[in-house]
């Protein structure tokens, strides 16, 4: 795992105080940095093992070790012993563990819908999951921000892997981010064979956002089939208004 919290320590390296949600959000994103596709065999207790590397007991020299604990509103944060927290560090790690507790309480929802959606399908893996049956699917779960960060990743992994590569994202109140997803890279992602899905975690349903599967048997399995072609069509009008 050691090439994993290298990754997270890299991703944390600007940062002062943290919360253990954040923590085990980012860990998943650092796994798919270091591992790649080998992210199928990230378990749980391998996620619990990073974690603790960087609160209780480092297990790296290269681990940044956040050794103080602070509690703020009920919550427990964790910062650096050689930094105070200033109150622009404790605000973006409130940001961050309101966005990562809602995520990792949703991931379980996440998964179960990638499930249902694939069923019929061999399974493998957990928070990297492999669906195999005539065809075969990598699947990978994760905030639509964090998508933005890691696109070039999630680019490159969909074009080395011999199989279809699918994100699926929780869905989210606000749009904007999700135009700006589509604005940047629905082209890079269609030309690399990566979907983009949309999993709502309250009712199980999956939406495509960006690209479908190769097998049309699965079209069936969206909620609402036709919802990435629309949002195609209503985009190119946009952009040929702008013209």
């Amino acid at each position: 795992m050691l090439e994993v919290i290298e990754a997270l320590s890299e991703m944390l390296s600007n940062r002062v105080i943290v919360s253990e949600e954040e923590l085990r959000r980012k860990a998943l994103r650092a796994g798919l940095r270091a591992l790649g596709i080998g992210m199928k065999s990230f378990t749980e207790e391998d996620l619990k093992e990073v974690v603790l590397s960087f609160i209780e007991t480092p297990v790296s020299v290269k681990s940044t070790y956040f050794s103080e604990k602070v509690s703020l509103n009920g919550v427990q944060f964790y910062h650096l012993h050689t930094k105070k927290p200033q109150k622009s560090d404790i605000e973006l790690a409130y940001s961050e563990y309101l966005k990562s507790k809602t995520f990792m309480g949703n991931l379980k929802a996440l998964i179960d819908s990638a499930d249902k959606f694939f069923e019929g399908f061999s399974r493998e893996g957990y928070f990297l999951r492999l669906y195999t049956s005539k065809s075969k699917f990598a699947v990978f779960f994760t905030t639509v921000s964090d998508l933005k960060e890691d696109a070039e990743i999630h680019l490159r992994l969909a074009q080395s892997f011999d199989g279809e590569y699918a994100v699926i994202l929780q869905t989210e109140e606000k749009p904007t981010e999700f135009v700006e997803i589509f604005r940047l890279y629905s082209e890079k992602f269609k030309r690399a064979n990566a979907k983009v899905w949309v999993a709502n975690p309250k009712d199980g349903g999956i939406d495509p956002f960006i690209g479908y599967p190769k097998d049309l048997r699965l079209l069936s399995r969206f909620k609402n089939p036709k919802l990435a072609s629309r949002i195609n069509s209503l985009w190119r009008e946009k952009v040929n208004e702008l013209d």
